[in-house]
């Protein structure tokens, strides 16, 4: 039987989840609604394994090191060209890349721990955020343990009088080091057997799409270099069946599994030289170099007044492959 907790403000700005039972934990900061901390217990080696990158720390790990653990992305998914775009008269802009929700303070809205330990996010359209996004909306953000596993559950509801045109999605980064020595280069990537759409990124500063695709035939184990990841591994993935990743040390014999079944898209990514592989869940994509109008941006979602889409993607630990 496992005794779940909801410790909110453990310490001001902090929330945490808890499975007394099993020892795992998540950690999450109220400003982004950012998890920034996931803990599970590994019996074989009687050891708790950090699983995010700088896990359960808010400072940098060293200079040039990326700041974050799992950022959340609304309602931009990667960047805008030149961090603004176009949608009829409307301007959108963006202060950051991944759009504003990342930088927002979210308010707690609910919790349950009947079966699991749950706590909702909610950001609601305010004036700060008509300045970047001319739309009214509703963004909750629940975040669920249940057993070891960690989900995300996205509700975005358009609270205004116009259609809504946006994208969001995950960007957990998970440490490939775990706390055992491990190396970055001895992870595997690995998909179902299928074909996977590959969407060509700028080599550059600049990660946007070159309207180049490519289909990649996999099986298993991807290749993938440094290059790769920096680069961005970003695809749009058809097949429902198909929306799941593995993230594989077999010399640790330890992972995860990406579920991401309700999001078309994912990406890959990592700086150089750097103990994380971030895998993320998205619907939409950044733009084209050849900037596009806001909503015919690739996978946009668009919400007529009153509707609300709900997503959901859940990271998995496995100890076996």
């Amino acid at each position: 039987m496992n005794e779940y907790i909801v410790e909110k403000e453990f310490k001001p700005g902090f929330d945490r989840l808890h499975n007394k039972s099993n020892r795992s934990s998540v950690t999450i900061k109220r400003l982004g609604a950012e998890v920034i901390g996931y803990e599970v217990f590994d019996e074989t080696r009687n050891k708790l394994l950090p699983l995010l990158w700088n896990n359960n720390r808010d400072d940098l790990p060293f200079n040039g090191a990326w700041k974050n653990h799992a950022t959340v992305l609304f309602p931009i998914v990667g960047g805008i060209k030149n961090n603004k775009s176009q949608l009829g008269k409307q301007k959108i802009t963006t202060p950051c890349g991944h759009g504003f929700a990342r930088i927002s303070t979210f308010d707690v809205a609910g919790q349950n721990t009947e079966d699991c330990a749950e706590i909702t996010y909610r950001l609601i359209s305010n004036n700060k955020t008509r300045q970047y996004y001319p739309f009214d909306f509703c963004f909750d953000l629940t975040y669920t343990l249940k057993e070891k596993n960690l989900s995300a559950k996205f509700s975005i509801t358009n609270t205004g009088k116009d259609e809504m045109c946006c994208s969001f999605g995950w960007h957990p980064g998970f440490d490939t080091e775990l706390g055992l020595g491990g190396k970055r280069e001895d992870w595997q990537i690995i998909f179902n057997k299928g074909d996977y759409k590959k969407y060509h990124m700028l080599i550059g500063e600049n990660s946007f799409l070159t309207g180049k695709t490519s289909i990649l035939q996999l099986d298993g184990p991807m290749a993938w270099t440094d290059d790769d990841l920096y680069y961005t591994l970003a695809m749009e993935i058809e097949k429902t069946e198909n929306r799941t990743c593995r993230l594989y040390n077999p010399i640790l014999n330890y992972g995860i599994n990406m579920h991401f079944q309700d999001f078309p898209h994912f990406g890959i990514w990592a700086k150089r030289n750097q103990q994380y592989i971030c895998m993320e869940p998205w619907q939409g994509m950044d733009d084209h170099d050849q900037q596009e109008p806001f909503d015919k941006k690739v996978g946009i979602y668009k919400l007529a007044t009153g509707e609300n889409v709900i997503k959901s993607a859940t990271i998995e630990p496995i100890s076996s492959s």
